[in-house]
This record gives structure tokens, C-alpha cells and sequence, in this order.
């Protein structure tokens, strides 16, 4: 039981530590501090476990008695929601990387593509040359800010809502207006963009996301357009 607890809660590795095949070994470091945050949880469950226990075996008998009372203050009123902003912070960041998203059978096309070295695909290009350092899905599929965060957390939800439950389809299509924010965050300080006529001709468009980066005479797309055959998904198609 010890083992699966802890395997719960510590970080994948295989999901932290991506090595990168034809990037000369390239690796994503995990957060350095998300084993610390993981054993914490766990043992702040170990406590929660440790004072129902000591209840039912040693005060049993006294079912609203002082001790009793500070028992359950500690364990449902602190120590319980403590745990579960823990272990749901800890859930969204596995929820970042890469291959998380390519656990998923209908974004297999995609990560194939980002990964591939003669994809000239956006994507590709932000993955290969690490323009991103990691968690490049994320990254570029996020607004800035705490909003932003829930956001994405929100639209993942509905994915895997879809993915498991719903049905879905292998031609995906981005919900909405791509918000141009996420590039500019990045882009918008460097001379090279600023040097640029059109990006300052067509500023206000772009800001507001009026104006796609991709497409037209600028960009080309960040992933293709055309997928390969995968196995079936035994899901609506």
C-alpha cells in the first residue's frame, strides 16, 4: 500500500526526464522541487492516517470528547484540503509534458510531426531548436497568468471528457481564435520581430488576434494539415 501511495504521488520520470532522440541528447530537467512537494503529501496523508486510526483504536469510546473534537479539526478541516490542493498541484504538472499530451491516440500525429528533424511544421521548429525549453505543448496551448492556467487545465478536461466518453474525431481543429498573446509574450521583445515591416503595419491586428501569424504570406502552419493512418481507436471517427 506504502509503494502504491508513493508511486502515486512522485513524479513520473519517464514524463519528467525526456530524452530526446536526434537532439544530441537533449534533455528536459524535472522541477527540482516536485519530489520534495510529492513526499510532503505524502506524508501529510501519513499523519491524516495515523490520528484516524489512533481514534478508532484508542478513543473510540469517547465520540465527542475534546480530543475527539481537535482530531477531526486537524484531519477534515486542515489536513484533508491541505492534501488536496497538494496533490491537485501535483497532478497539473504531469500534466504538462509532452508526452502526457501523446498519451492520448489522437494527438499521436502531432507530437510524431514535432518531433520529427525535416518537420518545418511551427511546432517542430519551437520543439527541435528548443526554442521552448519544454513542456512545449503547454506552452504554446496556455495563456499567461493564473487565468490562463485554469483555462488550459479546463480545456483538457473536456479533451480527455471527449477523448474517453464523448467520441472524437482524428482531424483535429483548435476551438476558437488562436490567441496571438502567446507568441508575442516570447516574440514581441526581439529586434528581429520589431524589425519587421509588416508585424509593425499590422500591430493592432496581430495584438488582438484579428490577424492570424499563420497562414496568408506569413507563417506556415504549426502542425500539419494532413494526418497519417493510425490504428483505429475503436472511437467514433
Amino acid at each position: 500500500m506504502f509503494e502504491d501511495a508513493t508511486n502515486f504521488f512522485q513524479v513520473n520520470t519517464a514524463h519528467a526526464v525526456d530524452v530526446t532522440n536526434g537532439l544530441n541528447g537533449a534533455i528536459n530537467s524535472p522541477d527540482p522541487g516536485m519530489k520534495l512537494i510529492a513526499f510532503v503529501a505524502l506524508g501529510l496523508c501519513a499523519v491524516t492516517i495515523a490520528l484516524i486510526a489512533y481514534k478508532l483504536v484508542f478513543i473510540r469510546r469517547d465520540p465527542v470528547g475534546v480530543t475527539t473534537r481537535w482530531i477531526f479539526l486537524i484531519v477534515f478541516i486542515i489536513l484533508s484540503p491541505l492534501i488536496y490542493f497538494i496533490s491537485f498541484g501535483i497532478g497539473v504538472e504531469k500534466s504538462k509534458p509532452v508526452e502526457f499530451c501523446n498519451s492520448c491516440h489522437v494527438m499521436n500525429n502531432h507530437v510524431e510531426d514535432m518531433k520529427d528533424p525535416d518537420s518545418e511544421h511551427i511546432a517542430s521548429l519551437h520543439y527541435q531548436y528548443r526554442w521552448i525549453a519544454d513542456k512545449q505543448c503547454y506552452s504554446c496551448h496556455s495563456d499567461y497568468g493564473l487565468f490562463g492556467a485554469v483555462g488550459a487545465k479546463y480545456d483538457g478536461i473536456m479533451h480527455i471528457l471527449h477523448y474517453y466518453v464523448l467520441g472524437y474525431t482524428d482531424e483535429l481543429h483548435i476551438k476558437g481564435t488562436y490567441n496571438n498573446e502567446r507568441c508575442l509574450f516570447c516574440h514581441a521583445p526581439v529586434l528581429s520581430y520589431q524589425d519587421i515591416e509588416e508585424h509593425e503595419e499590422y500591430a493592432e491586428e496581430i495584438e488582438s488576434s484579428e490577424q492570424s501569424c499563420f497562414g496568408m504570406d506569413c507563417h506556415v502552419s504549426p502542425h500539419p494539415e494532413e494526418i497519417k493512418d493510425i490504428a483505429p481507436s475503436g472511437r467514433s471517427q
